[in-house]
């Protein structure tokens, strides 16, 4: 009778994970992502249609318009740090699950609702399971994904968000334009239909060996690994394993309560990250939704015919997809902080001109150009958020990023319903570019360079701090 062969140690089976060469099984994981931030940008965006129409037949003072478009930011907010915090402790592969189901289930309600306050409250509950869906799909791809071109994958991934607000622009125009009223709701729905199938394929979705090997379940990573090899292996010989030293992630870690969790990105060894990536979060998704979701009620203030404010929204929703293909290809080489940088410095530029374009040409053209630059910035942002952490704490981080960035989603709506009567146009662009400049400053100053280095060799240094610190807390 023969003894089972010894199980690798966690460091070994990362060694196996991150030599691997981005294969059949990554490009599932990357595809089932990805189809998740096109149902999360569709939804994130469709309100800012639906608020022309919704604003004009409710008859909607400004104020109460803003916190309509707010709604599903405050839901986001809710559901990233909620995320964020479970994921660290049952899984990764569970919470994605569940999102989508929240997501579903109060998307198709609030298509029936009869009332600013009503819509308000659906769009809110709705926006949890996007929020909780967005914030994990990108750490939760990062932990299978090898170093060397991990900001190009992730960056491919994100293009999804584009093809969702293409696809809320189609219905936009197709859909909510030539009726108002049942239109809108209609276009709910087509959000939230297609999720279903969705889920049906997500059925298998396979947990994260990281987050495996963290909670000390060896053997199930190393079910999951092997999986992979084998996929792989189909198309020729596996790279070799390279030899390992240290065991940064071997050790189980304990569990820790919600408020431990957030406590620990606060800790000795993380509190930088974590207030640069506050500070980033804030400053670009203030910016990039304030500017989305109020561009179509904004041109039409300005006099272009709702028609035409549409298109040329939509115009700018294409824009998106080879900004976020330019960022990603672009951020192995130069550094996903520094292609942050360029694009955020870019987008000032562009705001700058916007606010000040006079003639419907020169409209047109910023539109574009900002939005290929505003939304490019989103693929190696998320990259760079997900490298920055420990495994035990990196969905946390996440989420506490995200649900930073909603504050900045759900205040500059509301805001600009306030602001536009004082500062007209410009001055909402100009307020943007501050936002801007600040977020750029402060990664520049203070970011890390990430591309090309393992998730283990980056926090290195911050991983025996975050430990110590727990070990005296418990």
């Amino acid at each position: 009778m023969t003894s089972a062969a010894p199980l690798p140690t966690g460091t070994e089976l990362l060694a196996r994970l991150d030599r691997l060469p981005v294969g059949k099984p990554h490009r599932r994981l990357m595809l089932q992502g990805g189809l998740g931030y096109l149902f999360e940008s569709y939804d994130a965006v469709l309100l800012g249609y639906a608020a022309t129409a919704v604003v004009a037949l409710w008859k909607v003072e400004s104020g109460m318009a803003g916190w309509l478009l707010a709604s599903v930011f405050i839901g986001f907010l809710i559901g990233a740090l909620i995320a964020g915090v479970l994921a660290d402790r049952i899984g990764r592969r569970r919470v994605l699950m569940y999102a989508l189901l929240v997501y579903v289930a109060f998307t198709l309600v609030a298509a029936t609702a009869s009332s600013p306050g009503e819509l308000f409250l659906w769009r809110v509950l709705s926006g949890i399971g996007v929020g909780a869906e967005a914030t994990m799909i990108v750490p939760y791809i990062a932990e299978f994904l090898p170093a060397r071109n991990r900001g190009r994958n992730i960056g491919n991934t994100m293009m999804f968000i584009g093809f969702g607000y293409v696809l809320a622009g189609l219905s936009a125009v197709l859909v909510i334009s030539p009726a108002p009223e049942p239109g809108w709701r209609i276009a709910c729905m087509i959000g939230a239909a297609p999720v279903l199938l969705l889920l049906w394929w997500r059925r298998n979705l396979v947990e994260s060996p990281r987050f495996l090997i963290s909670q000390g379940r060896i053997a199930e990573a190393t079910e999951i690994v092997e999986r992979f090899e084998r996929e792989i292996a189909v198309k020729g010989e596996l790279p070799p394993v390279p030899e390992t030293s240290e065991a940064t992630e071997e050790r189980k870690t304990s569990r820790r309560n919600a408020l431990r969790q957030f406590a620990a990105l606060w800790g000795p060894g993380l509190a930088g990250r974590t207030a640069v990536v506050c500070v980033l979060w804030f400053a670009i998704q203030a910016t990039h939704y304030g500017y989305g979701t109020w561009l179509p009620t904004l041109l039409v203030l300005k006099g272009f015919t709702i028609t035409k404010s549409f298109a040329f929204t939509l115009a700018s929703a294409v824009a998106q997809v080879p900004g976020y293909y330019v960022a990603a290809a672009i951020s192995e080489r130069l550094d996903r902080k520094w292609t942050i940088v360029v694009f955020m410095a870019c987008s000032i530029g562009c705001a700058a001109g916007l606010g000040t374009a006079t003639t419907e040409v020169s409209i047109f053209c910023f539109i574009v150009a900002l939005s290929f630059f505003m939304n490019g910035v989103a693929g190696p942002m998320y990259a760079y958020t997900s490298e920055i952490y420990p495994t035990a704490t990196r969905t946390t981080g996440m989420g506490l990023a995200s649900a930073t960035a909603r504050v900045g989603a759900i205040s500059a709506p509301v805001a600009i319903g306030y602001l536009y009567a004082d500062l007209g146009f410009g001055g909402v662009f100009a307020v943007l570019c501050g936002l801007l400049l600040v977020g750029a400053v402060v990664l520049a100053a203070l970011g890390l360079r990430t591309a090309g280095r393992s998730l283990e060799s980056l926090n290195a240094t911050a991983e025996p701090v975050a430990r110590v610190r727990d070990d005296r807390l418990s």
